[in-house]
């Protein structure tokens, strides 16, 4: 069957055969001249005609167009990486690096680019990597603002956030999710260089401050041209120019011909292999559910925060922050499932990513924070993900990252955690947490909303962290994944491990919670054990505060 899509890779697979096998098969040296076959018209002789000195057009059409898709390889390469590298630079160290790197973008491009290029190649006339220099520094700066805004968007994704709870190093992030992230994106910015840098390159040559006259590209066969359409000869340009159009038009549609492919290579895998810190042991799951009324007492407090403000700086020129905590008492008991309630935008899901360490941009915090009774401040807080807390954000969809299957993320999670991460030993872990195998090779996009909300909480669970944060892990779920859901909550605060999650659903939180905290207005309210705040009847004051009836 016939399909336009390829129509593209066909002629660009047809100009590539042309531009190589034809002066392989048919060398002609450039200086060569046939003063008895000046300016004849396309022939079987002569398929192009031949120019002005007799030099047929055919072989030097070839020659010429490979000499201009190696330069605007080189070049689109060179730009490619430049821009790449700029783009990440600004996006990990940001601040004044970031806007020094987006100025440096703003003043290229407000250079006129051919004039910017002229002036480099003449400071070193008809060498070919002048050419390639000067290409390259007028084309990078689109490169590096695709990069820089990707990567800015990636780095607040809830998988990102999810591997940062989790404690993945930050190489690891970098070479797992964002850079991958990015490569599609860098790949299609490559390609699209190459019609551009084919057309400036050919201008060069055409104004004669490209390549030296006994050369060939196409620039340079468009420039003598000009003398043959004088004396009729149509041919000199129709068949340089045809080959101008049809490679940059066949490369600029193999983009959408080809389409982001987002399979990581090797090297990514590789590097994220490498960067990866030790975990604690995963605790043993039970597969019944726990009744928590024959629940031991709980230990000392896991988490506990004092005085705890949150704030972002202002946006209005005041000197005054946003204020987003006011002075939270927090306490988490250990091996309990502790829950946190309040109406919507009360602070709660800000609460856990402050426990975490995972505040949003620019957002700070002062008061007391400690995890098992050592206080942390925000880089004891970055230590302690991993090895003693991880956070499961509420959006199951957004949390898991969407070019890699589930037994790719659970592989990768149990390298984290320097567990054994064999084919074997991801599939148990994905029956440890009542994950079904048939799940293993799908992509998020593939799961249901049920789905997708137990496969986040088994890469939580995963880690092995002894402070399980979970974010609504049971929002939008039918009664049976609540259930699924709730058992394996409950199984993993048998087995030892402190959970604080965060609900709206208050016959779960009456059925599972040992202790409750309700937050209002960044502010707790009320705290204490389930039965004193979710006691049956409850306080009426809790109903009224939480904006649903009791």
């Amino acid at each position: 069957m016939f399909k336009p899509r390829l129509v593209p890779l066909v002629l660009l697979g047809l100009a590539l055969a042309y531009a190589v096998l034809v002066p392989w098969l048919q060398p002609l040296d450039p200086r060569a001249v046939d003063l008895s076959a000046v300016l004849q018209v396309p022939s079987t002789d002569h398929f192009f005609g031949t120019d002005q000195l007799g030099r047929d057009v055919w072989i030097r059409s070839a020659q010429g167009l490979r000499m201009s898709l190696l330069l605007a390889l080189l070049a689109s390469v060179f730009s490619t990486v430049l821009g790449v590298g700029v783009g990440l630079l600004a996006a990990w160290r940001g601040g004044t690096v970031d806007r020094i790197a987006m100025r440096l973008v703003d003043v290229t491009n407000a250079l006129p680019h051919l004039l910017l290029a002229v002036v480099i190649v003449a400071l070193w006339r008809g060498q070919w990597w002048a050419i390639v220099l000067s290409i390259a520094l007028t084309h990078w700066t689109q490169v590096a603002r695709i990069v820089r805004s990707r990567l800015l968007a990636e780095r607040t994704a809830d998988y990102v956030q999810l591997a940062r709870a989790s404690g993945a190093p930050t190489a690891a992030i970098w070479c797992t999710h964002l850079i991958p992230a990015v490569a599609p994106q860098a790949a299609i910015a490559l390609v699209l260089q190459l019609p551009h840098a084919i057309w400036h390159e050919s201008a060069l040559s055409f104004l004669g401050v490209g390549l030296p006259p006994e050369s060939a590209s196409l620039g340079l066969l468009l420039e003598d041209a000009r003398g043959g359409l004088l004396a009729g000869a149509w041919w000199l340009l129709v068949f340089p120019a045809g080959l101008l159009v049809l490679v940059s038009w066949s490369t600029a549609s193999m983009v959408d011909t080809a389409g982001p492919g987002r399979r990581r290579g090797p090297i990514p895998r590789l590097l994220s292999g490498l960067f990866t810190k030790g975990r604690g042991p995963l605790p043993a799951a039970g597969a019944a559910r726990v009744d928590p009324s024959v629940r031991q007492s709980p230990a000392p407090a896991a988490i506990q925060s004092s005085n705890l403000d949150v704030f972002l700086p202002s946006t209005t020129g005041t000197d005054t922050p946003s204020r987003l905590l006011r002075g939270v008492d927090y306490r988490a008991e250990a091996g309990a499932i502790n829950v946190i309630l309040g109406a919507s935008g009360a602070g709660k899901s800000l609460l856990l990513r402050t426990l975490t360490g995972l505040l949003p941009l620019g957002a700070g915090f002062t008061g007391n924070i400690s995890i098992n009774g050592r206080s942390r401040d925000t880089a004891g807080l970055a230590e302690a993900r991993g090895p003693e807390t991880v956070l499961v954000p509420g959006s199951a969809g957004t949390a898991l990252n969407p070019v890699r299957t589930v037994a790719a993320q659970m592989r990768q999670t149990l390298k984290v955690a320097r567990r054994p991460a064999s084919r074997a030993d991801v599939l148990q872990a994905l029956r440890d947490v009542a994950i079904d195998e048939s799940l293993a090779h799908r992509y998020p996009h593939e799961l249901s909303g049920g789905q997708a909300q137990r496969v986040a909480l088994g890469l939580g669970v995963a880690v092995g962290s002894r402070i399980l944060l979970v974010d609504e892990p049971t929002s939008a779920l039918d009664a049976q994944t609540i259930g699924r859901m709730e058992t394996l909550l409950l199984a993993r605060a048998a087995a030892g491990v402190t959970i604080i999650m965060i609900t709206h659903d208050l016959e779960l939180a009456r059925r599972i919670a040992d202790y409750v905290t309700v937050l209002q207005e960044g502010r707790v309210i009320e705290s204490g054990t389930a039965t004193d705040v979710l006691g049956d009847p409850a306080p009426p004051a809790t109903g009224v505060r939480l904006g649903v009836p009791l």
